[in-house]
């Protein structure tokens, strides 16, 4: 018996260990609950509370109730970081939406005017005429690409949850050297990420290895629809505010490493090539509308461009689409190289913008230095 009391008592002691452990992680992961001195704790709370008790009970007559009332710009930088991102992000896709548009497509549409139409890479109704042949069509290329997986694997892992360190490559930043940049970039993330999440919802096109066996993907299959990929557009929506905000023009690199992102989900098996052309038409109807928010000059092709030349999956699509561009008649910049900064950000916001997001890209212009 003194054995199990003793083995009792060494797990009782274990278990309290680990809790406060616990608890101590979750107060130092939690910097918006500390106090002025400290992490949160029981302990202090409680004797905060009986120093608290020893002050008057009732406050002098003289002393004025009136609390001054912080300015917006002042009360955005009291905001946690929760609080910022998720105000970031309503303000940017304020006005969006998504709706059926037909069989298989769907509108997406900024305060009712249409914006860009996202289809399915081949019809959802199984019945429908040369739906298997559509079907087929759309999975060879995922089929072709599976040769790839052996080099691509460890980007394919890191990069179903971490992107921006990929798009970082084209601009050296860390959330401590620019964390109001990296703050509005996971802003724009957020808000082209509902859009998507709806397109995804009303489109429900299945997954590769929804329709074959032999799709075999190297990661676990989501759950949710296909078409548009989130990854494309979330590569492409951020690489497309990153050279607006800091380069004042298109980026090769960061455009060429958004195709790759896109172009790995379909070679771990999880995506069509046709959902990332759906992906990057998505990005860059709403690029226009993020930048202006942003107090940003657009650099992103137009719906037209993306639509016309820019169908074929990762860097290979990104150089044809160049050429094409070339050899029209337009002049607009569309690829450069590495491109020096040339100030593309607005860093007097207008008098009259008092918002999120005119406060976020001053302190992003102290960031950039532009």
């Amino acid at each position: 018996m003194p054995f199990a009391q003793t083995q009792q008592t060494q797990q009782t002691q274990q278990t309290q260990q680990t809790q406060q452990t616990q608890q101590t992680q979750q107060t130092q992961s939690a910097p918006g609950l500390a106090h002025a001195g400290q992490g949160s704790s029981l302990a202090l709370s409680l004797a905060l509370d009986a120093v608290a008790l020893t002050l008057p009970g009732t406050p002098d007559s003289s002393v004025s109730h009136k609390v001054p009332r912080a300015s917006d710009e002042v009360a955005w930088g009291r905001l946690q970081p929760l609080h910022r991102h998720i105000m970031m992000t309503e303000k940017l896709a304020e006005g969006l939406s998504v709706e059926m548009a037909g069989t298989d497509k769907v509108a997406v549409k900024h305060n009712g005017t249409l914006l860009c139409e996202l289809t399915t890479p081949f019809p959802t109704d199984p019945g429908a005429s040369g739906g298997k042949d559509k079907a087929k069509a759309a999975l060879q290329p995922v089929l072709d690409r599976r040769w790839l997986r052996g080099e691509r694997a460890g980007e394919i892992v890191t990069q179903q949850t971490d992107i921006l360190s990929f798009l970082g490559l084209a601009y050296p930043m860390t959330r401590s050297s620019h964390p109001m940049t990296m703050a509005v970039l996971d802003a724009v993330l957020a808000a082209i990420g509902k859009i998507v999440v709806q397109a995804k919802h009303l489109l429900n096109t299945p997954r590769p290895i929804e329709l074959t066996s032999a799709a075999s993907p190297i990661i676990r299959t989501p759950a949710h629809a296909a078409c548009p990929s989130g990854h494309a557009s979330e590569a492409y929506a951020m690489a497309f505010a990153m050279e607006a905000m800091m380069f004042g023009c298109a980026s090769t690199e960061l455009r060429l490493i958004a195709a790759r992102i896109e172009e790995n989900r379909v070679v771990s098996g999880v995506h069509y090539e046709h959902d990332g052309w759906m992906g990057r038409k998505l990005a860059a109807a709403l690029a226009p509308i993020f930048a202006d928010r942003l107090g940003l000059t657009a650099t992103a092709p137009t719906v037209t461009e993306v639509e016309d030349h820019w169908s074929a999956s990762g860097e290979t699509g990104v150089w044809s689409a160049h050429a094409a561009h070339q050899a029209s008649t337009q002049t607009v910049e569309w690829l450069s190289g590495a491109p020096a900064k040339r100030g593309g950000i607005n860093v007097n916001p207008p008098a009259d913008r008092a918002d999120v997001l005119a406060f976020a890209m001053v302190k992003v212009t102290q960031e950039l230095g532009a």
